[in-house]
């Protein structure tokens, strides 16, 4: 009888260990102190008479070509108050800001063991939501103001595909994504294909810097676009080599396929069912599949050559 429990359980246990995530490793060890510097509490909460001291203070914060007058509006206006807000209603301390970046430091330090854990500045994008957080030496600028919750009011006017990585959770993720950045080189030969690696390789770097995230919250996809983009697979692959785009140079493929947007852009009735960005998405499952296979250390793969990854990988959806 304790044989036949073992025969059973044994394909369980080795479907557990091949679903384990490889990039789900301890930093419990990794030494790291996050600092972080609520500048949007000190410039939204001052008194214009305060500006001298906060330029100061922050000096490349401010810049020379803008005048008093408009620094001290801004600390008085109406709708950035109401934003203010929000945001200490959101954080309303710094132990979650801390607790997430906690976790990507380790997670970067671990992968490089040379990397200096910058200061974190805190910011208001000021509704730009293609500002949300920048790496710059051994600075860390976060614009806190685009992690406030998807329903937040102050984000009545942004489409829902965008909203739904305004989200506190989204904080990490796109912190890791800015440390991923700097570390791939952009392709210099311009091929949807190069570009489509470049980006796979990015969302690979930042899914190790957050491994405990799905892949629809990396890929700022709803639950039903990623369900999309998993069955339809294969399909998008074969359109994509039925209509020879992998070594196109046209650049209107990255509108259509790489750039954010609510759908790609196929042409077809398929189209309003597609998440976007759909070239990022193949891209991120080659590096996959090339991982799988060559088993490369995380810190190598920023530098592998497009090509080799492609041909390695042997990607072949089914």
């Amino acid at each position: 009888m304790k044989k036949l429990w073992i025969l059973l359980l044994l394909p369980l246990l080795l479907l557990q260990c091949h679903r384990r995530n490889p990039l789900d490793v301890d930093v419990s060890k990794v030494p790291v102190k996050v600092r972080i510097d609520r500048f949007d509490r000190k410039f939204y909460g001052a008194s214009p008479a305060q500006l001298p001291a906060l330029k100061k203070a922050y000096p490349l914060l401010f810049s020379s070509d803008v005048p008093d007058s408009v620094w001290a509006a801004k600390m008085q206006d109406t709708l950035l108050l109401k934003l203010k807000h929000q945001v200490d209603s959101v954080y309303p301390d710094n132990r979650f800001i801390t607790k997430q970046l906690t976790g990507v430091f380790k997670h970067v330090k671990y992968y490089y063991p040379r990397f200096r854990v910058p200061l974190t500045i805190t910011l208001f994008s000021d509704w730009d939501y293609t500002k949300r957080s920048l790496l710059a030496d051994t600075l860390h600028f976060l614009f806190i103001d685009n992690f406030l919750g998807r329903n937040n009011s102050v984000y009545a006017g942004v489409p829902r595909y965008i909203a739904r990585t305004m989200t506190p959770r989204h904080l990490a993720v796109f912190t890791a994504a800015s440390v991923a950045e700097q570390k791939v080189p952009y392709p210099q030969t311009h091929t949807l294909l190069n570009k489509m690696i470049y980006y796979g390789k990015i969302l690979y770097l930042t899914r190790a810097f957050v491994p405990q995230v799905p892949d629809s919250i990396l890929l700022g996809y709803s639950a039903t676009k990623m369900k999309w983009a998993e069955e339809n697979e294969a399909n998008i692959w074969l359109y994509f080599l039925d209509n020879k785009l992998l070594y196109s140079t046209d650049p209107k493929l990255d509108t259509r396929f790489l750039d954010l947007s609510p759908f790609s852009k196929f042409y077809a009735g398929i189209d309003n069912q597609s998440p976007g960005m759909i070239g990022r998405y193949l891209g991120y499952r080659i590096v996959q599949a090339y991982m799988r296979r060559t088993h490369t250390p995380v810190q190598a793969l920023a530098r592998k050559p497009a090509d080799e990854i492609f041909r390695q990988s042997k990607y072949k959806p089914e």
